[in-house]
Formats: structure tokens, C-alpha cells, sequence
């Protein structure tokens, strides 16, 4: 097989992890501990599942007889969909520690009522004595999932009370994973959040200096910093713009390749990003704007004046709705981000202009 630099196509893994130690120390001490869950959120493709497993690849070194149950809710609409996928999981579970068991349990988990189906976890850790981590994909799914007879404080009060089983919650929508464990505080007593964001620049320019250089090419800070810039950081972004500039024969990468390499990334997602703006109302836009922008106080009158936001009232309600569509987030102090930032770079240079 080629090795070829810039790999976007898979999550990294090992040595190819930049940026991340602090995260994973996190990670590794809080499984260290046990019975102490986590939440991990962040925009797509920001490094949640190169995390995650790397984290777990480093911790099943020490913990040879871990049992590690994948749950993807990527696809799961309904309770009826949610109860049937966490059944089928802890039979795998199951039967996956009776195979390596000397002394076989039996469940049967067909005849387990609805109400009880959430206890497994916890049975299946006492009765094989090994560590259990449940590690949940796109958990801000289950707001869907709600309804008069299921509640996420359900699953809070059942699974607080396990031992022997970590739960693991990652999720790509970053205001609706805030609104599960920041806003409504569930599972706030058995876990901690993290919120993922970029690695630092100069780490990331070396990388793109370094990683060129070792496959025959020259890239100068300056070019790197443009990379950097164009990307906001987010290492999917970064490695598709650093492969297309790598696939361009020339052995220095100057502006005007870089620059190829920025349309070339734009043609591909500026679709995705017309559906966004298409999908927005003129004041949601005029908000959009105001972010972009740098704004900070959107209800002072000079600025609801400058973006034709009308009143505090309706700025309240544009701000609710982005949220609600995952394009901008708020942080501790109520300053705005746009969650994608390829989309406010092409916001800023081709949109807004």
C-alpha cells in the first residue's frame, strides 16, 4: 500500500494524533478512577472519535479483559428503534464475554420488560468481574427519542447507580449535547464534559512544515499559517487543503498553490454550505452577519440598528434558532463561534462581502 501524507479518509491514530495529549491524559485518568463517565462533544469531524479510541487503545493495554460496547444512534428516531438497538448491543456484549468466559452466564434478554432493559449493563459487569465501557455515537439523538414514558433522567437514575461500567457520550450537534449535560444537568453526578477544540496553531503549522518536508516538498511558515487560517484548525479541513496541494506537481508549495487548494476544498463543501443559508431567514442571516462580524452585544441599538435585527426580543429568538440549527454556538461568557469554521471563512470572504 502507498503511503501517502494528509490522510482525511480515516481517523488517526497513534503517532498521527496532534495536539491531543492533554485530552487524552484527561481521558485515561477519569477511566482510571472507574465508574466515572464522560461526554465528549465538538463540530463534525473535530477529532471525537480519534480520541475516544485512542484513549480506549491506551487503556486496553492495561485492562486486557475490557468489554467495549459500540452504540451508533446516528439513525435512531424513535424509543421502539432506541430499545432495540441497546437490546441487540447487550446480547453482543453478552455473548461476546461468554466466549472467552471458563464459566458461562446465562441472560435472557429477550424476556427482560422494557423497564428493566437499561440494568443489563450493570448485570453483565458483575457477573464476568471485568471492566464495562459503553461508548455512545451521536448521543444528542436521543432528544428525538423523548417522549411521555421515556426520559433521559430515567437513564441518569439507572445508570448513576451501576458499578463496574463507564459510559462514554460523544455527539456532533455541540448545543444539543450542551442543552443534555450543561442546561438540563443529566448525568451530571456520574460524568464530566469535554468540549473539543482545535489544537494549537504553531503545533499545527509545524506539522504541515514537517510532514511536507518528509515527503520531498517545501512549504514556508507563512504558506502554513494560510492553511491554518483557511481551516480554523480543524484537522479534517486542514489535511484535505495540505493532500491537495500535495497532489499538484510542484516541489515548493507557494500562495497560488495553497490558493488552488482552498477553491478546490471550497467547490467541494460550498453546496453543503448554500443549503445552510438557504435553510435561513433574513434575520437569522443579518445575525449570521453580526457573528461573522464579531459582535458581542447584538441587543445594544446601534447594533440591532447596523444588522436590522429589530428588538432584544426577536434577537433572542434568531439566536435560539441557530442554535437549534448547529450553526453557531455560545460559550461561557455568551460569546458566539460559528461551530464549522470552513463555513465562516467562506462566510467572511464570499458571502458577506
Amino acid at each position: 500500500m502507498v503511503n501517502l501524507p494528509f490522510s482525511y479518509d480515516k481517523i488517526a491514530a497513534g503517532g498521527s494524533i496532534l495536539g491531543r495529549e492533554a485530552e487524552l491524559d484527561f481521558v485515561a485518568e477519569l477511566l482510571d478512577k472507574g465508574n466515572r463517565s464522560l461526554a465528549v462533544y465538538g463540530g463534525p469531524r473535530s477529532g471525537k472519535e480519534t480520541l475516544v479510541t485512542e484513549a480506549l487503545e491506551r487503556w486496553r493495554e492495561k485492562h486486557k479483559n475490557l468489554i467495549l460496547c459500540r452504540i451508533d444512534l446516528f439513525n435512531v428516531r424513535s424509543y421502539e428503534a432506541f430499545a432495540a438497538l441497546w437490546r441487540e448491543s447487550m446480547r453482543t456484549c453478552a455473548h461476546e464475554v461468554n466466549r472467552h468466559a471458563l464459566l458461562p452466564f446465562d441472560i435472557a434478554i429477550d424476556e427482560i420488560p422494557d423497564e428493566r432493559i437499561f440494568d443489563l449493563p450493570g448485570v453483565i459487569a458483575s457477573e464476568s468481574a471485568a471492566p464495562m465501557i459503553i461508548w455512545f455515537k451521536e448521543f444528542q439523538n436521543l432528544l428525538a427519542v423523548e417522549g411521555d414514558s421515556f426520559r433521559l433522567e430515567q437513564l441518569d437514575k439507572t445508570w448513576s447507580r451501576q458499578r463496574g461500567v463507564t459510559y462514554i457520550f460523544t455527539g456532533s450537534c455541540v448545543n444539543a449535547m450542551k442543552s443534555i449535560f450543561e442546561d438540563r444537568k443529566c448525568f451530571y453526578g456520574m460524568s464530566r464534559t469535554l468540549e473539543l477544540v482545535p489544537p494549537d496553531r504553531r503545533l499545527i503549522c509545524e506539522y504541515i512544515r514537517q510532514t511536507f518536508l518528509e515527503f520531498g516538498r517545501v512549504i514556508e511558515m507563512e504558506e502554513a499559517m494560510a492553511i491554518h487560517e483557511i481551516s480554523g484548525g480543524n484537522m479534517w479541513y486542514v489535511k484535505q487543503l495540505c493532500s491537495f496541494c500535495y497532489a499538484m506537481p510542484a516541489g515548493y508549495v507557494n500562495r497560488k498553490i495553497v490558493n488552488q487548494a482552498r477553491d478546490t476544498l471550497l467547490a467541494l463543501h460550498v453546496p453543503r454550505f448554500k443549503a445552510v443559508v438557504f435553510d435561513l431567514t433574513a434575520n437569522q442571516v443579518n445575525l449570521l452577519h453580526a457573528v461573522v462580524d464579531g459582535v458581542r452585544k447584538f441587543t445594544s441599538s446601534e447594533m440591532m440598528e447596523r444588522y436590522r435585527l429589530n428588538s432584544s426580543a426577536n434577537v433572542t429568538r434568531v439566536k435560539e434558532a441557530l442554535q437549534k440549527k448547529e450553526v453557531i454556538t455560545f460559550d461561557a461568557e455568551e460569546n458566539a463561534r460559528i461551530i464549522d469554521p470552513l463555513f465562516e471563512y467562506w462566510l467572511r470572504n464570499y458571502y458577506f462581502i
